[in-house]
């Protein structure tokens, strides 16, 4: 860290410096704890840190505009822009940085030139100097790895040490496994007739071409046969392949002499999430071999890599052009039933720092309260797209995009069906102009609705096994005045609705539905708010359980709650700030002792403002290392991660990434649902066919490529039933001659081994 400065602004002590990636980080202290912290660099950090001191801090906002760099007005537009429109507006003019700079060629080259011209400096004065020449930032690090990577690393191999000889013994353990499972696969192609005869066939067709010579070993291996236990995983490529995987991140910059692009990241965060992988953390668990096989990769990216680039991507800001082109497509392929649909919240419970990992130790992050996300899914509880967004913003706003949004997807007047949380006259009445709505009837007790006579109720109907009769009346609905002064409105707002009725026949309760539609039966109006309680509801439990909606790309609750305590990233901080100050100090007093010895020399009054000015600096400094000290002393050695984490919101950029994690769940929720819609003409009992279908996609396999054929040996299946299920679902799969996604396009072909696994 390169220190420049730190000043005084009211009640705030702010500090400036420079980070090892070369970026002016400002840090902002109240009461000398760390409050905001942002790169001044970057505007909608900027906007985020004024509008966070306003709205947490009750910073004036002449204040927190001094403080980041502002006018007074653009600090209260900031303000009133997200109170009113939500934290997406704040950022829409964000591009994000350039990608990272990679050490290559010439770069190289002239590091190389200085270390032999200055044998004698160190790494950082080395980079120091190839940072002024070259006009990028170089690390020490990235020094010192070239300055000995020719080095002699050769060892005395006449004696084996006892960690050599165990080693020497995993390698040959691991070897015979490897000619053991390579004697499998034979065996399926040797003694299955029905499996020799289909790939004499595929042997006839011209083998591909590798592009690069990674990619030619990554072939051979396959024309060799290999071993993956994520092999079942292939059938999701269905899937993939009708939804046109390999060209939706096109916006994305093609990255020269990167081993992986934006494609490979999301196709490895989507096979982990399909596989029931829980989080980016837990691929450290994972062969990364045997998962980038059915990715046409050597290996795939492992969790540093892949956050890395998340980091990246997040800073484009493309997540939305995403989960549109997803929708359109959902709704081209009729994936989504456009006959109705629900706008749900899920309350997100933790978040806020940047990337935590085991060991962990970070400092705070912007922050705003908390996070909710906005499903809207179809009548089957399908979801289409969802919002991200700040919980204190109000749900109505949020109908009026989710609608909107719906509308530009092509759905000319949606009907939406949404919790009580929606109820308002005037914004019935704004919805309504393009929309239909369904919601409970709010302020319709259950003495008005008894009232309503009994043969009014004229028509009947069951859903999940309980029946109904329902009933309809139009009523003039009027907010009240005090509702409509409080938002500005002199006048209050009526309109006419229907008021749908429908009663519990078993425990004859009644419960009222308002609607603005009048060309849907009043059975369906109450079969659509039912509904709320099903299949919509349903969406987040499975999310929940099966693909983990509450997971942030950053983070795993679930592992950080195994974790001891850490740190306290306050104190560290603080260490921080005194040692700024410490440094400053002594500045000053050398300027002081150097004004001192001219005034004695020879006396000059221009001097002594000067001097009384510098006296004044060095108390409110020391007063400061006074206050940072006390405070130090009163705060906890150590903390627990959940504490600091609960209650944090998201960055921008985490926003970003959790838009981006969600965005792959809800295409891996609706692979798997077209899996299960060909797994139901295989399978008769739906009790279990999820569960069923589960297992069979997680099963391990042999692969062998023959020709332009990608041979799929699904391991032995126990059960007898589930066992010819699989075999109906391959023959299926086989006929629709499905084609991987990724970077090798190869047909696929899926059949179950005949030979049970062996117990050695």
């Amino acid at each position: 860290m390169i220190i420049k400065n730190s000043k005084r602004i009211d009640r705030y002590r702010i500090f400036t410096e420079i980070d090892n990636r070369g970026r002016t980080i400002v840090i902002v202290y109240l009461d000398y704890i760390p409050i905001v912290r942002y790169d001044q660099d970057k505007l909608p950090e900027r906007k985020l840190a004024a509008v966070e001191l306003v709205e947490l801090y009750q910073c004036n906002i002449a204040i927190a505009a001094k403080i980041c760099g502002f006018h007074r007005n653009s600090v209260f537009k900031y303000v009133r822009i997200k109170r009113l429109l939500g934290i997406e507006a704040l950022f829409e003019d964000d591009r994000g940085p350039k990608a990272p700079y990679k050490y290559v060629g010439i770069i190289r080259q002239q590091i190389k030139s200085l270390i032999r011209k200055y044998p004698n400096q160190t790494d950082q004065e080395i980079a120091d100097m190839g940072s002024i020449e070259l006009e990028v930032v170089i690390s020490r690090s990235a020094v010192a790895r070239i300055r000995t990577e020719n080095e002699d690393k050769k060892k005395d191999r006449n004696r084996l040490t006892k960690l050599e000889l165990i080693n020497l013994t995993r390698a040959a353990e691991k070897f015979e496994e490897e000619q053991y499972q390579k004697k499998q696969l034979l065996l399926n192609f040797n003694w299955d007739s029905e499996l020799k005869e289909k790939t004499q066939k595929f042997s006839h067709e011209e083998s591909p071409k590798a592009q690069k010579r990674s990619q030619g070993e990554y072939i051979k291996s396959l024309n060799d046969g290999m071993r993956s236990i994520f092999a079942g995983n292939l059938m999701h490529h269905l899937f993939l392949e009708e939804i046109g995987f390999n060209n939706f991140f096109e916006d994305y910059p093609i990255k020269q002499g990167f081993s992986y692009q934006a494609r490979d990241i999301y196709l490895t965060l989507f096979h982990s999430i399909t596989y029931g992988i829980q989080s980016i953390e837990a691929l450290k668990l994972v062969n990364a071999t045997e998962l980038g096989v059915i990715m046409g990769l050597n290996r795939s990216p492992d969790k540093e890599v892949i956050r890395d680039h998340l980091n990246e991507m997040s800073e484009l800001n493309l997540s939305g052009d995403l989960i549109d082109k997803f929708a359109r497509i959902l709704l081209e392929k009729k994936r989504i039933n456009p006959e109705v649909f629900f706008v749900d919240g899920h309350f997100l419970p933790y978040y806020g720092l940047h990337i935590i990992a085991k060991g962990y130790y970070t400092v705070r992050r912007l922050s705003m309260r908390g996070n909710e996300i906005y499903a809207v899914t179809d009548l089957q509880g399908r979801p289409l797209f969802s919002i991200t967004e700040s919980n204190e913003i109000d749900f109505r706003p949020i109908l009026l995009q989710c609608a909107n949004k719906l509308i530009e997807l092509g759905i000319k007047r949606p009907i939406m069906v949404f919790d009580r949380g929606g109820y308002g006259i005037e914004f019935f009445k704004k919805v309504g102009i393009n929309a239909d709505f369904v919601t409970w009837s709010k302020y319709v007790g259950e003495k008005q609705l008894s009232k309503i006579a009994k043969e009014s109720f004229q028509v009947g109907f069951q859903y999940k096994n309980r029946r109904y009769i329902v009933s309809e009346e139009i009523r003039i609905v009027k907010e009240s005045i005090q509702t409509a002064k409080s938002n500005g409105r002199k006048n209050a707002t009526s309109m006419e609705l229907r008021l749908v009725v429908i009663e519990d026949i078993k425990e004859g309760k009644r419960l009222g539905i308002y609607t603005n539609n009048r060309t849907k039966g009043s059975w369906e109006i109450a079969l659509y708010m039912l509904e709320r309680w099903g299949d919509s509801e349903n969406f987040f439990k499975e999310m929940g359980k099966r693909f983990n909606i509450n997971y942030h790309p950053g983070y795993d609750i679930q592992e950080l709650e195994k974790q001891p305590l850490i740190d306290n990233p306050d104190i560290e901080l603080i260490n921080k700030a005194i040692k700024i100050l410490n440094k400053e100090i002594k500045e000053i007093k050398q300027e002081k002792e150097l004004i001192e010895l001219k005034q004695k020399n020879r006396p000059d009054k221009r001097l002594i403002q000067k001097l009384d000015h510098l006296k004044k600096d060095l108390e409110e400094k020391q007063i400061d290392i006074q206050g940072f000290s006390e405070k130090k002393a009163l705060l906890p050695d150590k903390v627990s991660i959940i504490e600091i984490l609960k209650g944090k919101p998201m960055s921008r950029c985490d926003l970003e990434k959790k838009k981006i994690y969600d965005f792959i769940q809800y295409m891996s929720y609706h692979s798997r649902e077209r899996l299960v819609e060909e797994f139901k003409k295989c399978y008769e009992d739906l009790r279990d066919i999820k569960q069923v279908l589960d297992m069979i996609t997680n099963q391990g396999g042999f692969l062998k490529l023959i020709g332009k054929t990608l041979v799929v040996v699904i391991d032995w299946i126990e059960l007898k039933k589930h066992r010819e299920a699989a075999c109906k679902l391959f023959e299926i799969l086989n006929n629709k001659k499905i084609i991987m996604v990724g970077n090798l396009e190869v047909k696929l072909f899926f059949c179950l081994s005949k030979i049970p696994k062996s117990k050695r």
